[in-house]
């Protein structure tokens, strides 16, 4: 078969319906099972189109089976996820392959063999698409197809499959299958996948299962129960005795059991006897599909712990309107909350689904969604799955509306919004859902400490966030605990900031301690005064840092010396950028520090060729924090001086790295990847010389403010909001709803 780069669902397993007819069609007919994922050359082969091979070569596949032939009949079984109604060229050419196999005179039928647990695209073409089949059989096969075959005329046209009595199924017929070249063939699915992380991973010998079909609940996202007549109500038929089924995986040398069930726990003796199985023949599992949190207990974590990786349940929306009115969902989100807290306490990982782009979904919404998702992956490490709402054809969230003919519905999940009609456009959404992700990213770390080594400085800035505070250094041997605390704790990035930390005679010590005990990146941002004298350059360049920002706030002395109040400093300076240029070792990195003012928004332009000038190649602009000496006295027009940025990068961004600090990313729209710096504050650990300690962003969260406009902006799930300045009016800048979400000029 063939699947998207960004697939979705469970594709490797989707051979469980061909082997479920197989032993559903054995009592009555000699079975030839070929398993395009179990002979030697089956892998994962990504091709030019992009799309990936699953499975044997082609011909490795008609060859087996040809080996076989005659045959009466022959049975393609078939994923109603391989892109319907569109004609897939490797299906076609299958057909092809086996209708000459067979010849003119024997049925050759298209199944989809449904099992339940994977996503239906309802489509009535199919057969209309591969002309080369006799029939189709839709849903369930394990009735319907024995039936036609049975039947006095070779079958023809489109038949609706017959449920099945699950207790009256014979077991899946994994004897056929060449389990070695099976196990190999999943073992290489993985290597080749190009996914970084498996949630649930596929290892040793894992076999698929599904001990129900169907789900009672009516999501209105969902494509369970896909052959349910109109007004039927939804239903779910279970085997009585799952252990059965899970014992005879075991019996084939199962060790780990992907339990493929749309909903395995929606009645608790059923979910009961499938751990007592997983207990009694000691295997791991998976359920990829999930479960419903409000009908996990803490007890089921602590029967899952160690055997399973990782616990799935869907919230859908972190609105609860949304979810009772939209999604139909009948969740209350405190369930979500609880299982949280059980998965945390019971150390089982937790994956919440949510989805954002649902119709009717206000902005304001899809931010309550995003911001619940990322409470509890700091609360409880739950880690959120977040994907577009996409109409799957045949589901409710579908009917009644124009869908967009799309080639492949796999990667709308993850990249392409395609719901008709919602409320927030596409572009927008595509926003919402690249702030979360970077914030995400932020949240996962690394983290880094922040050490201001001292308070004394031998500048006096007037916006200096330390500069009422008392003039001392502190204690080296204090420092060091603290360093040697965060990096047990896993850190390996540090840095040393002030006050003015090279007046510290411990500095270089410092420096040498944290690569000493395992940092490995070092900063020290600096005035860089004392790096005028050339033996202090050369050594602080040379001590063990990894990088070294220069605090420059004027591109002249006159300018400069108005920011940072001693007329010399300039001069100095830029003799100590100099000198640390001129003896730095390959693999440190030097950039300039500018923190924008009143008395320099103006100049921007010019400390930037500056900085090009004295060989730095990294500028950041930092917009002003409200603490210390910083008042709304200093502070420049904080949009005009937006514009200014903008303006800046758009001249130097091919041949400057430039980083935004502390501003919204509301007031520089199309600018977002060169404001990323303020997410890294949400894992930035800072001691401060009296040794509190403080989570950065946190700090800086005690003087923010968020307006109503923030309610619905794309990055409210980031952004803390503005700063208030001391003694500021309500600010002037502060931009209109539709100007907030206009489109963005670039996303990169």
């Amino acid at each position: 078969m063939s699947i998207a780069r960004d697939w979705i669902d469970y594709p490797y397993f989707s051979d469980l319906g061909a082997v479920q007819l197989a032993g559903a069609l054995r009592p009555a007919h000699d079975v030839t099972l070929v398993d395009a994922f179990a002979l030697p050359a089956s892998t994962l082969h990504w091709r030019r189109d992009g799309r990936g091979h699953l499975g044997a070569p082609l011909e490795d596949v008609l060859d087996a089976a040809a080996a076989g032939a005659p045959y009466d009949a022959a049975v393609v079984t078939i994923t109603p996820f391989h892109r319907p109604p569109h004609r897939d060229p490797l299906l076609a050419a299958t057909l092809r392959g086996v209708r000459a196999i067979l010849g003119p005179g024997a049925p050759l039928l298209l199944a989809d063999a449904y099992q339940s647990g994977q996503h239906y695209v309802e489509s009535d073409a199919v057969l209309d698409a591969y002309p080369e089949a006799d029939a189709w059989v839709k849903y369930e096969a394990e009735v319907t197809v024995p039936a036609l075959l049975a039947g006095p005329e070779p079958p023809r046209g489109v038949h609706r499959g017959a449920r099945a009595d699950l207790d009256a199924l014979p077991p899946p017929a994994w004897d056929l299958v060449d389990l070695d070249a099976h196990d190999a063939f999943l073992a290489r699915v993985t290597a080749r996948s190009g996914r970084p992380r498996w949630h649930f991973p596929i290892d040793g010998r894992t076999l698929p299962a599904i001990t129900s079909r169907g789900c009672p609940f009516a999501c209105a996202h969902c494509s369970s129960n896909p052959d349910r007549a109109p007004g039927e109500p939804k239903t779910q038929r279970r085997r009585s005795d799952p252990g059965a089924l899970i014992g005879g995986l075991a019996d084939h040398g199962a060790t780990r059991v992907a339990i493929l069930d749309e909903l395995v726990n929606v009645r608790r003796s059923h979910f009961d006897a499938v751990l007592d199985a997983i207990e009694a023949h000691d295997l791991a599992f998976e359920v990829p599909n999930g479960f419903r949190a409000d009908y996990l207990e803490a007890s089921h974590f602590a029967r899952m712990r160690g055997r399973v990786t990782t616990v799935s349940v869907s919230a859908e929306s972190g609105s609860q309107r949304v979810l009772d009115e939209v999604v139909g969902k009948q969740l209350d989100l405190a369930d979500i909350e609880r299982c949280a807290d059980h998965a945390k306490d019971a150390g089982v990982p937790l994956l919440v689904h949510w989805m954002i782009g649902l119709p009717g979904e206000t902005a304001p919404e899809i931010n309550q969604t995003l911001e619940r998702a990322l409470e509890l992956f700091d609360r409880f490490g739950a880690e959120p799955a977040v994907q577009y709402a996409t109409p799957l054809p045949g589901t409710a969230l579908a009917r009644g509306r124009q869908l967009p003919v799309v080639d492949d519905w796999g990667p709308s999940f993850q990249r392409v919004p395609s719901q008709p009609g919602a409320a927030v456009d596409a572009e927008t959404l595509e926003r919402f859902r690249w702030t979360f992700e970077r914030r995400l990213e932020a949240s996962r770390g690394p983290d880094k400490l922040i050490v201001n080594v001292t308070y004394a400085c031998n500048n006096h800035c007037t916006f200096c966030a330390v500069g009422t505070r008392t003039q001392v250094d502190g204690h080296p041997t204090r420092q060091r605990e603290h360093l040697a605390l965060y990096r047990e704790r896993g850190l390996t990035m540090v840095d040393f900031d002030g006050g003015e930390p090279t007046l510290n005679p411990e500095l270089l010590s410092l420096i040498g301690y944290a690569r000493e005990i395992g940092y490995e990146r070092v900063n020290v941002t600096t005035n860089g005064r004392r790096c005028a004298y050339d033996d202090y350059a050369r050594a602080l360049v040379t001590s063990g840092l990894t990088t070294l920002l220069f605090s420059v706030h004027g591109p002249d002395a006159r300018t400069h010396a108005q920011q940072v109040g001693v007329a010399e400093a300039f001069d100095q300076t830029v003799e100590g950028i100099r000198r640390c240029v001129a003896h730095a070792p390959p693999g440190v990195e030097l950039g300039m520090n500018v923190t924008i003012t009143k008395g320099n928004h103006d100049k921007l332009e010019a400390l930037t060729q500056l900085a090009w000038d004295l060989s730095l190649r990294w500028i950041n602009l930092q917009f002003l924090t409200p603490f210390g000496r910083a008042t709304k006295w200093v502070a420049p027009d904080t949009r005009a001086a937006a514009e200014g940025v903008m303006r800046l990068i758009d001249a130097w961004r091919e041949r400057m790295k430039i980083q935004v600090i502390n501003l919204p990313f509301c007031l520089m729209p199309g600018y977002e990847a060169h404001l990323e710096g303020d997410l890294a504050k949400l894992s930035r650990h800072m001691v401060f010389v009296n040794n509190e300690t403080v989570n950065l962003a946190a700090y800086l969260a005690e003087r923010r403010r968020r307006e109503p406009v923030c309610e619905g902006c794309p990055h409210a799930c980031f952004c803390g909001g503005f700063y208030e300045l001391e003694g500021a009016p309500e600010p002037p800048w502060l931009i209109a709803p539709e100007d907030l979400l206009r489109p963005a000029r670039v996303l990169t």
